[in-house]
């Protein structure tokens, strides 16, 4: 099922991506060079999306060589303190099929989040799970002094998409109690994204978290062939 949801939103991303060539294409064909100025916004636009379906949705576009050297940094550091995992995390179907049913039910969110966490070999007794309806700013958060992590249902649309959010927050709690952290914010976000591929939730994060999170869908697959 997870595979022809993936495929389907491949199809939906080459027809998006048609749709929006040929848009182009009919704009820069319709003016003359004198009024390409009034209609650069647009330009801009649809090229934007061009850039985004290429990257997030359809995973091709060229990773850039800066972000290159930063996953290399930060696999390198990853690499030096903790062995990755040698096997790709299976969430428990009986869960994942409650969680389809109802993103709200934070006894089941709370059941994965162990599971995670144990996945990692981290004890996680003391971690709560909440589910927020007034968190608009992230699609997730975790608040390290409560041990409590929070999903914003507002930003996530699928069971798949709170799924990679909770795995992201759960590796904030991992990389806590494995004290693997680096000196800037948007490292340690990047950090934990990167981490949840090389501890083994690639599969997940790749289905769920391209349009809620750090990496972008060719930057995860980037990764994935580096790890």
């Amino acid at each position: 099922m997870n595979k022809l949801k993936d495929n389907i939103s491949y199809i939906i991303g080459f027809l998006l991506l048609i749709i929006a060539v040929i848009d182009l294409a009919k704009m820069l064909m319709s003016i003359d060079s004198g009024g390409i100025i009034r209609y650069l916004y647009d330009i801009l636009f649809i090229i934007g999306a061009i850039v985004f379906i290429l990257s997030n949705i359809l995973g091709i576009m060229p990773v850039s060589s800066s972000k290159k050297a930063l996953f290399d940094e930060i696999l390198g550091y990853l690499s030096s303190h903790a062995p990755g995992s040698e096997e790709m995390y299976k969430v428990p179907p009986e869960l994942y099929g409650i969680l389809e049913k109802n993103k709200r039910d934070e006894e089941v969110l709370s059941l994965l989040a162990k599971d995670i966490c144990a996945f990692c070999n981290i004890d996680s007794s003391d971690l709560a799970i909440h589910i927020r309806d007034d968190l608009a700013e992230a699609a997730g958060t975790f608040n390290a002094y409560y041990s409590e992590i929070h999903i914003s249902l507002i930003n996530t649309r699928t069971a798949g998409e709170v799924l990679a959010v909770l795995i992201h927050e759960c590796m904030h709690y991992i990389l806590r109690e494995k004290k693997l952290r680096l000196e800037s914010r948007e490292k340690n976000e990047y950090l934990t994204d990167i981490a949840c591929l090389y501890f083994g939730f690639g599969d997940y994060i790749n289905r769920g978290y391209i349009l809620v999170g750090y990496l972008k869908r060719n930057e995860i697959r980037y990764l994935m062939r580096l790890i």
